[in-house]
């Protein structure tokens, strides 16, 4: 075979598999097949090591996204939806993100990885300022994160009850969908066979039939697989057949500001002005456990570097006077380690949560944040506002000396809102 030949071989192999692939959304037959297909891998999948899947993938996706969003605070805590909202009032900061990820609507498979971008402002800070002697911290900026899911695993009773309730369950559900789809089919065909040629004028009858099928179909095939993902996860949650859920993921995140924080710094008898771009650098990493008979544990650890500066590392004094400090200002790079612990009994609303951060170089400090975290939901049962009330134990090492506004304890609120479509 010459080398032409060959590369005409594969190109029209490759016309064959792309139809094929397209083929399997234009048949209502094709989409059953597909649902007893999923099931059957699930089905199938080994049980006597009482580790493994007791629901597709995707349906996982759906699970994780909702037990994931009972707890959403901060930059580094995880948002399987396609947009979220952060509000931090004691930092006087919103923060606005969008997700980047597009389904495979291909295979069966658990989110691997994706991007989200967003903006961060600053809204209260300034106004607080006047009243309390505080610099004023400008913050306009964007951010990008970069999110690795890891593999979701679930431990159940080995072959026992747990895995044998869920696959005859999850049988009927396909059973069910099947004859929806089967009405859907047969009354599109009905509706379809009504139109006549006079009903399109200057279009061939065929032609616009077959696009019509094709649209409908292919929008048959997504409803009906997110509607058996949806079924699926609702079914392991009102259920509660399985020991634990665990799954991890890690975020690397990168914040760049748009316009500079302005201080203005007292040197002798003259008054300067200083600027400082307060980029920062994020790791985070997080181990998540779901657990019918104990709750859900998330357990982060994170590392960290932002371009700090005097005022802010509290190497200066306040003078009292149109928010200026006094003493010698410069800008540095502060590295930090974190790690962080929320616990969320059961089927409660209202959890734990404690943080710790230690900072490394001119600013040393050893901050702390007793959290409680509260999730309210929707009508459906889905995350929808999640609040954390907060005291805030600013330099537990006591390495600041000056009297900036803030050390000690305070008191702090974080919102996050999930909304929009799950990351499916």
């Amino acid at each position: 075979m010459t080398t032409k030949s060959l590369i005409r071989y594969w190109i029209l192999a490759l016309v064959l598999s792309c139809r094929f692939i397209a083929a399997r959304s234009q048949n209502p037959q094709q989409i059953i097949i597909e649902l007893h297909q999923i099931n059957q891998q699930i089905t199938d999948n080994p049980c006597d090591k009482g580790n493994g899947i007791l629901i597709s993938y995707k349906a996982m996706n759906v699970f994780l996204s909702n037990k994931v969003s009972s707890y959403f605070s901060d930059k580094g805590d995880l948002s399987l939806y396609k947009n979220f909202v952060n509000i931090n009032a004691a930092k006087g900061t919103i923060a606005i993100n969008h997700n980047l990820h597009q389904p495979d609507t291909t295979n069966d498979n658990y989110v691997r990885s994706f991007t989200t971008i967003g903006a961060r402002t600053g809204f209260a800070n300034a106004y607080a300022a006047r009243f309390s002697n505080a610099y004023t911290s400008n913050q306009l900026g964007g951010y990008i994160q970069k999110v690795w899911m890891g593999r979701p695993k679930t431990k159940f009773n080995f072959c026992g009850i747990q895995k044998q309730n869920m696959d005859a369950q999850r049988a009927l559900l396909v059973n069910q969908l099947s004859a929806e789809l089967d009405e859907k089919a047969v009354a599109f065909k009905k509706e379809l066979d009504q139109i006549t040629a006079a009903d399109l004028p200057g279009q061939n009858l065929k032609a616009a039939k077959a696009t019509l099928s094709t649209n409908f179909c292919a929008a048959l095939r997504a409803t009906y697989l997110r509607k058996f993902a949806e079924a699926q996860s609702a079914l392991l949650v009102n259920t509660n057949n399985y020991k634990v859920v665990k799954d991890s993921w890690t975020i690397l995140g990168i914040y760049l500001p748009i316009i500079p924080q302005k201080f203005y710094i007292i040197t002798g008898t003259e008054e300067n002005t200083h600027y400082n771009y307060p980029a920062e650098l994020m790791l985070t990493h997080t181990l998540f456990w779901e657990a019918p008979k104990a709750g859900r544990i998330f357990f982060s650890l994170g590392a960290g570097i932002i371009v700090n500066n005097a005022v802010q590392g509290g190497q200066l004094t306040s003078t009292g006077v149109n928010g200026s400090y006094a003493g010698k200002y410069n800008n540095y790079l502060t590295p930090a380690t974190s790690v962080k612990l929320v616990y969320i009994p059961l089927d409660s609303h209202i959890g734990l949560s404690f943080r710790l951060e230690k900072n490394y170089g001119d600013y040393k400090a050893l901050n702390g944040i007793l959290g409680i975290p509260i999730v309210l939901i929707d009508k459906r049962g889905v995350p929808a506002v999640n609040f954390e009330c907060q005291i805030i134990l600013d330099d537990m090492n006591h390495t600041i000396k000056s009297t900036l506004p803030g050390n000690g304890s305070s008191i702090g609120l974080t919102v996050g809102i999930p909304f929009s479509k799950i990351v499916y």
